[in-house]
């Protein structure tokens, strides 16, 4: 009876050896698959944090050039300011020569006194010299105004190309979280 037994043990030790040795090789297909996703979720994570970092470069910028045409406008409005002074001062100054001229033509026309209409002449003289300084600074006024105008525009294209490039991130970043579901 013994003997019976020993083959029939053996029979079932090789079968039952058999039966392991398929399922490791399964466990290969199922590890390499396993390693397939990993390094899919790692290649993820990487872009996802590329992206990431893109973004924030991108927002800080966006904050830097915002707060560049801040500056710029600001610049704008003070040259505006200086402009609309400087004017107003030479539309002053030339009322008050073209007054000085009127009384000075209605005083040599009447009988007036000789020395007041040179003290007059002198005095429209000194004006006139004052009008044609104020004439200048309103031209050089006009010219840092459109020298801010410009500048102003410059950074307004600056901060449109940095919008641009936000929403192409986020359009990019949508696609990302699309593709992934």
């Amino acid at each position: 009876m013994f003997n019976t037994r020993l083959p029939i043990f053996a029979f079932l030790l090789l079968c039952s050896s058999s039966a392991p040795g398929q399922t490791p090789a399964k466990e290969p297909d199922t590890l390499q698959v396993l390693l397939t996703e990993v390094h899919r979720l790692r290649q993820d994570i990487e872009a996802i944090t590329v992206a990431s970092q893109r973004m924030q470069i991108a927002l800080f910028s966006l904050q830097m050039q915002d707060a560049a045409v801040a500056r710029a406008t600001a610049r704008l409005d003070a040259a505006r300011n200086r402009c609309s002074s400087a004017q107003n001062n030479r539309d002053h100054l030339a009322a008050d020569v073209q007054r000085t001229e009127a009384v000075l033509t209605n005083e040599t026309a009447s009988t007036a006194v000789p020395t007041d209409a040179a003290d007059l002449r002198s005095h429209l003289s000194e004006m006139k010299n004052e009008a044609d300084g104020a004439q200048a600074a309103v031209l050089a006024c006009q010219s840092a105004e459109s020298d801010a105008s410009n500048e102003l525009r410059n950074e307004q294209a600056k901060l449109s190309d940095l919008q641009d490039r936000i929403g192409n991130l986020d359009k990019a970043l949508e696609k990302l979280g699309i593709a992934e579901k």
